[in-house]
């Protein structure tokens, strides 16, 4: 259309009409930037034509700086001539001190923790968090204040976008006595577009905040115990005919399928049988469900349904993030060590040696209260390896150990801030072939992160050439984004 046909001419072709940018002024460092899109393609005269007439036309010009977005604008911007002044990002980022992410207003009891705290805390949505540092991945929490400093797309602040929790960053939060005044004491804070606030509340303020803001219920399919068959994924949908690329199922036709399937089969083996009728180039491996009825009679044989029904009444359980933290570990534990139902593991491996020969299997969480429309659950549960020929790896503690991960304490305290019935999610197995040795590793959106509005579609990928992890990345470890 007209749009994209702009974007493609003025953002990248050298016979461009418009030069396009953004005056952006950094309050902190009280400093006016011209700014390009990363992925424009302007060159140095280009620039420099722009930022002439800016300087010309603008109270500010003579204050002005060009602000490179991108290695590729960077690198041009060193043929830029000298009436061109120019400033970095880290020089930017140097004289900022307080970085709003994500916006919003929050309470909570607040809490002071540095990497090993971190590690070690039992954390619970009406927390909210001081850190040294800038984790991986992090529960639940009410609001995060980091001392360094984050990207936009930093895991946490998807995570506190997706949860609607406020984000920010304080550079020099462990050094403010003001604010460590307030350690452990319930306070309600305030991330604003240009500054912050946190005031003392009482416990009485906090409650009734909570009851007024809290998220919508997160509705759970009701689980299917009636489906007892594993089966490949292909035939999870029940559709007749089966659909192939050049005879893609209709939508509507579809949908229906899936609410029928996800009850039984969960949510990531129903979509992932999707992928086999994406179009030529879409190579999805080979891959067969377990249904959840298995959990839930696993769960009945070894009397521990009875125990979950006592904790979740158990008003320590509830009130208490140690204790609740230590009898989730408890209970994982014995689910672990539970006798497994012979049939079903008979069956598993016997499917694994006739159709899957000398291959090392993943075993992956499908739960019903995962990948919904509301709530995707993504990174809440465990997957794990299994080989009926390895004895170090065998295909029953693979299991269990997915099973058991439904009651993971980021995965229960997920489902508890969403209000969602624990006693209603159930755990279906997706299976395909392991990948010791991947090419890449990746994280694909299909959308634009960046437009949610929808006038520039686009994919967001994030990939790591080899197996290094892309969402949990070692230090020193940096994926590219495209």
């Amino acid at each position: 259309g007209p749009l994209s046909e702009f974007n493609q001419v003025e953002y990248y072709s050298p016979t461009r009409r418009f030069i396009l940018g953004a005056l952006t002024y950094y309050a902190e460092p009280g400093v006016w930037v011209y700014e390009l899109s990363p992925y424009d393609t302007a060159t140095a005269e280009m620039i420099a034509t722009a930022y002439r007439i800016l300087t010309k036309h603008t109270f500010f010009g003579e204050e002005l700086l060009f602000h490179p977005t991108s290695v590729a604008i960077q690198a041009e911007a060193l043929n830029l001539p000298d009436d061109v002044l120019q400033i970095s990002t880290q020089k930017l980022f140097d004289g900022i001190t307080y970085q709003p992410l994500n916006l919003g207003v929050s309470t909570g009891k607040l809490r002071f923790l540095d990497a090993e705290g971190l590690a070690k805390a039992a954390l619970n949505f009406r927390d909210i968090v001081v850190l040294d540092h800038v984790p991986n991945d992090i529960g639940v929490v009410s609001g995060i204040i980091t001392a360094d400093y984050q990207t936009p797309l930093s895991h946490i602040n998807v995570l506190s976008q997706n949860r609607g929790t406020p984000n920010m960053v304080y550079i020099g939060a462990f050094e403010d006595e003001q604010l460590k005044a307030l350690d452990g004491k319930w306070v309600e804070l305030e991330v604003g577009a240009f500054e912050w606030d946190i005031r003392e509340i009482t416990l009485d303020e906090a409650e009734t905040w909570w009851e007024e803001n809290k998220p919508d219920p997160v509705g759970v399919p009701a689980m299917d115990l009636e489906q007892t068959a594993i089966k490949d994924v292909e035939d999870i949908l029940g559709l007749d005919p089966v659909p192939t690329n050049d005879n893609p199922p209709d939508g509507e036709v579809l949908s229906a399928a899936l609410q029928a399937s996800i009850p039984a089969y969960g949510g990531k083996a129903s979509h992932y049988s999707l992928l086999r009728f994406m179009g030529e180039g879409v190579n999805a491996p080979k891959a067969f469900a377990i249904p959840l009825v298995y959990y839930r009679q696993h769960m009945a044989d070894a009397g521990l349904d009875v125990e979950v029904s006592a904790m979740l009444e158990d008003p320590q359980f509830i009130g208490d993030n140690v204790y609740r933290a230590g009898k989730l570990q408890w209970l994982q534990k014995q689910i672990k060590i539970a006798p497994m139902n012979q049939e079903l593991l008979d069956a598993v491996i016997f499917k694994i040696q006739t159709e899957f020969p000398g291959v090392r299997m993943r075993f992956r969480s499908s739960t019903n209260a995962e990948d919904l429309g509301d709530f995707t659950g993504a990174g809440l549960y465990t997957s794990a390896a299994g080989d009926p020929t390895d004895p170090d790896s065998p295909v029953e503690d693979a299991i269990r150990t997915v099973w058991a991960s439904i009651w993971n304490y980021k995965a229960f305290d997920e489902r508890e801030f969403r209000s969602i019935d624990h006693e209603g999610v159930g755990m279906a197995i997706l299976a395909h072939r392991s990948f010791p040795d991947e090419e890449a590793n990746g994280v694909a959106l299909t959308g634009n992160i960046f437009d949610t509005s929808g006038l520039e579609p686009a994919f967001y990928v994030n990939v790591q050439k080899g197996g290094a992890s892309v969402v949990l990345p070692e230090p020193g470890v940096t994926s590219d984004q495209y």
